[in-house]
């Protein structure tokens, strides 16, 4: 490791920031850990990492429960041209609506994501070209741009995750019944 590398570790550990290092397998137990136990935290995952904790997280039937879908075409490029988020490729989004009737879509998550971290935040995770920012059940609490009501039931946004170049993805836990909860220990 170089010497400029420890240096930039030391400012991250400075900042009350934890680096943790592992192997593959090390690394996948620990955000499986997170996961399973609830807890919140953000991993910068290697492109394999990540895509295995994926793998074992968006089951065929966690997907179908939270609603994850590719957003549209149309979406995306409203996403690129009216916010300036330059690389989300392969987007998906768990759309939902809110009380006042407003649906709560991919568009407004990233809308939300750039008033309470800025633009340049927004566009340098996705711009990672050699990780993938990953979080775990995050603390964040959709909005509604309409009535403003906050969808604390919603904390993670609704359920988020994209593949390949982009680099933003969520796990947000989802309410299942315990015997679905064990399956997801093995």
């Amino acid at each position: 490791m170089q010497e400029t590398t420890l240096q930039r570790i030391d400012e991250v550990v400075k900042g009350g920031k934890l680096v943790v290092s592992g192997d593959d397998e090390t690394m996948v137990a620990i955000v499986k850990a997170t996961i399973l136990n609830d807890v919140t935290a953000s991993f910068y995952l290697t492109r394999q990492q990540a895509e295995a904790v994926k793998a074992w997280y968006w089951t065929p039937e966690r997907i179908k429960i939270t609603g994850l879908k590719p957003i549209s075409y149309e979406e995306e490029e409203k996403i690129k041209t009216e916010l300036g988020i330059k690389d989300i490729h392969n987007f998906r989004y768990a759309p939902f609506k809110c009380e006042c009737g407003r649906t709560y879509g991919a568009f407004e998550f990233f809308q939300q994501g750039v008033r309470q971290h800025g633009l340049q935040m927004v566009n340098a995770v996705f711009s990672l070209q050699n990780s993938t920012f990953f979080q775990v059940n995050p603390s964040f609490v959709p909005i509604c741009p309409d009535c403003g009501r906050a969808h604390r039931a919603m904390a993670g946004g609704g359920w988020y995750d994209c593949e390949e170049y982009g680099g933003c993805c969520c796990c947000a836990t989802v309410a299942f019944d315990q015997t679905k909860t064990n399956e997801l220990d093995s």
